[in-house]
């Protein structure tokens, strides 16, 4: 009976201590003059930044203006300055201008290459200059100027389709066409079985390569040797008689060596689609619009410093960024040779290529699988170290032309696509635990050497709340986006969320919970671009600040005294809350 009273005792605590809270993670907030949104105030409030940002009434509210897609409405001196001034009306405090698109040409007179005069059904007139008229207006209305330019893409492929018709809408190719050993060098592998390659794409209706795959048996030659294989890659047929079903698997046909190699294979054999290295410039296996260049390549390095000193040292702007361009092509680039000898003497030894680095392994339905080397980590950390080296160039450069210069860029807003494109953004004392933040992965980071980092948190859904609500991603949201951009820049330099017009198509109102979670989360917002229709949603702008705010960017001095609170509470020991861990959409913002 005590024993009794004992155990309904304690278990009678054990209930009291694990009782459950009903304090909600979501918490109503209203920084802009809308209708307020619930969001994860906890996270989003975190960092010196972001509370001297609130402390102060500071953000930024930014309005980017694409080359091409608005030549037609920057390209007389009455529609700058009628677009400055509803700018201005409306609220906006800064302005972007993207002046060398991806094209590699710019949109002012330069002496570096030539200037885009039409574009679609827009045109310019050679010589004139909207950046110059932008200055004049910008100081008039009191907006801050900043320039866009892409580092490291030389062309357009839409350029290079329609070159020399009649009804080419789409200027030039690109200096980078003209160039193609400074175009970037993609690794592609082909698909092999026992060393014979194999058709690259499944069910081809002709093809020359010793093997094919077909997941239809109707598409299959008739004369052949087949193997019919299982998604465990075991042969469960080999005959030359064309099976009429696969059931869900894949299906071998060979032609002459192919057969007799493919013969060799028995009933309950394991089958591996291995692949052969090809090595191919960009431009004749273009698998993106822009054309990018090697990063690597001290010519192409020193073109995108001269663009640098060309403008800074010309015009009386307020800064410069870089846009999404600031990469590499993707994981597969740069494998050229000029590279391949860089990244040999940073190892210090000859490389086994690319194996070491990576290789790839196919499925029987040609779906590719990477497989890291030993020297994968030191690949990812080689190409972001690079960029970090360019940047610090960049910096003294802006300095030397312009002292006092703003230096940022803009950048997809999923941190943890970066590593496959080489550029890392973030601070290098992130604590974090995506994979590859290695060390030396973190060291790579430059958010230290910008003043401004914007990020394209282009999603549908504004908060976290709202995606759940609609059964969409926690991680793919304005608001989770916005929040891992404040936390990887680590009060390194500013942070702004990006939120794209043309996700709240056709409604307007929808933009408004967007633009909440993007300056509750950030700095500041960005809204891309003059282009989408924005005319609809002005009015939406208006109200949202109708109440006038300073940029943070353009407080002079307070970066670097929110720098230095950061370091001392590094140095006294502050630890960080953990660091959130949202995923979002690969791609987002590119």
């Amino acid at each position: 009976m005590i024993g009794a009273v004992a155990f309904a005792a304690i278990g009678s605590t054990m209930v009291g201590a694990q009782s459950l809270s009903t304090e909600s993670r979501f918490e109503r907030v209203r920084p802009l003059n809308l209708p307020s949104i619930r969001i994860h105030e906890s996270l989003a409030k975190y960092g010196v930044a972001q509370s001297t940002a609130r402390r102060m009434g500071l953000q930024g509210r930014v309005l980017w203006i694409d080359a091409t897609a608005n030549l037609g409405r920057v390209n007389s001196d009455e529609k700058i300055e009628a677009l400055f001034s509803t700018i201005q009306d409306v609220g906006f405090n800064t302005v972007v201008f993207d002046v060398k698109p991806i094209n590699g040409y710019t949109m002012y007179p330069s002496k570096l290459t030539e200037q885009i005069t039409f574009w679609r059904t827009s045109t310019m007139p050679k010589g004139y200059d909207p950046l110059a008229k932008m200055v004049t207006e910008a100081k008039k209305h009191g907006l801050s100027l900043l320039v866009a330019l892409n580092a490291f893409s030389e062309g357009h492929s839409f350029g290079k389709r329609d070159f020399g018709k009649a009804d080419n809408q789409f200027f030039k190719p690109g200096w980078g066409y003209e160039n193609p050993d400074l175009q970037t060098v993609r690794y592609i592998p082909r698909p092999t079985v026992a060393g014979l390659d194999v058709h690259p794409a499944l069910d081809p209706k002709s093809f020359s390569e010793p093997v094919a795959i077909f997941t239809n048996p109707a598409l299959a030659p008739d004369e052949g040797f087949f193997l019919l294989v299982d998604r465990n890659r075991l042969v469960t047929y080999a005959g030359s008689t064309k099976p009429t079903e696969l059931n869900g698997n894949a299906l071998y046909a060979g032609q002459g060596d192919g057969a007799r190699v493919l013969s060799g294979f028995g009933v309950g054999s394991r089958l591996i689609v291995d692949s052969r290295p090809t090595y191919v410039p960009i431009g004749d296996a273009q698998n993106q619009v822009p054309l990018m260049m090697n990063p690597h390549r001290e010519e192409n390095q020193q073109r995108a410093l001269d663009f640098v000193r060309e403008i800074m040292s010309g015009y009386d702007v307020d800064g410069l960024l870089y846009d999404d361009r600031l990469r590499y092509g993707g994981l597969d680039s740069d494998f050229s040779e000029h590279t391949r000898g860089l990244f040999e003497k940073e190892i210090g030894r000859k490389v086994r290529w690319p194996d070491e680095v990576y290789s790839t392994i196919y499925s029987p339905s040609l779906t590719p699988g990477v497989k890291p080397g030993p020297l994968y980590d030191a690949w990812l950390t080689f190409r972001s170290r690079e960029m970090q080296r360019f940047m610090g160039r960049v910096r003294a450069e802006v300095e030397r032309n312009r002292p006092g210069a703003l230096l940022g860029i803009y950048a997809g807003s999923w941190y943890g696509d970066y590593q496959r494109y080489g550029t890392n953004y973030g601070s290098q004392d992130i604590n974090a635990g995506y994979p590859f933040l290695t060390r030396s992965y973190r060291e790579t980071g430059f958010a230290n050497q910008l003043d401004l980092l914007i990020t394209g948190c282009y999603y549908p859904f504004g908060t976290v709340e709202e995606a759940i609500v609609g059964g969409g991603v926690p991680g793919r949201t304005v608001e989770a986006g916005g929040i891992l951009t404040n936390r990887v820049a680590r009060s390194q330099s500013w942070s702004y969320a990006g939120i794209m017009i043309s996700d709240f198509w056709p409604d307007p109102q929808k933009i408004e919970s967007a633009l909440q979670a993007a300056t509750a989360t950030t700095q500041g917002v960005m809204v891309f671009d003059l282009s989408h229709n924005i005319d609809q949603f002005w009015p939406v702008f208006k109200r949202a600040f109708a109440e006038k705010r300073k940029a943070p960017h353009t407080v002079k001095g307070l970066l670097h005294e929110v720098r230095a609170t950061k370091a001392d509470q590094d140095r006294r020991g502050f630890k960080e809350p953990p660091f959130p861990t949202f995923e979002g959409a690969p791609g987002a913002g590119f």
